[in-house]
C-alpha cells in the first residue's frame, strides 16, 4: 500500500510531471476546506484580520495569494 509519506518523498524527489503534480492538488484541494482570507471570513462570519491572526487556521501561500485551511491549526513550523 502506498502511503502519504511515500507520495511526499516521490515528489521531493521530483518523480511526477507537472500534469501529475496539478492532479495532486487539484484533488487535495477538493478534500480541504480551502479559501482566501477574505472568503474563509465571511463563511465563519469573522473579520479577515481574526481569520488572518488566528491559529485556529493554517494560512499557505500558492502562488501570490495566501490561503487558509480550516480544521488545521497553525503551528508556525517552516513547512
Amino acid at each position: 500500500m502506498i502511503t502519504a509519506k511515500d507520495i511526499v518523498l516521490a515528489i521531493e524527489k521530483n518523480n511526477f510531471n507537472a500534469v501529475d503534480l496539478v492532479t495532486i492538488l487539484e484533488l487535495t484541494v477538493y478534500n480541504l476546506d480551502i479559501n482566501t482570507i477574505s472568503e474563509m471570513a465571511r463563511q465563519e462570519n469573522k473579520s479577515p484580520n481574526g481569520v488572518r491572526i488566528s491559529n485556529q487556521y493554517r494560512k499557505i501561500k500558492i502562488g501570490k495569494q495566501l490561503l487558509c485551511v480550516k480544521g488545521v491549526t497553525d503551528s508556525n513550523l517552516p513547512f
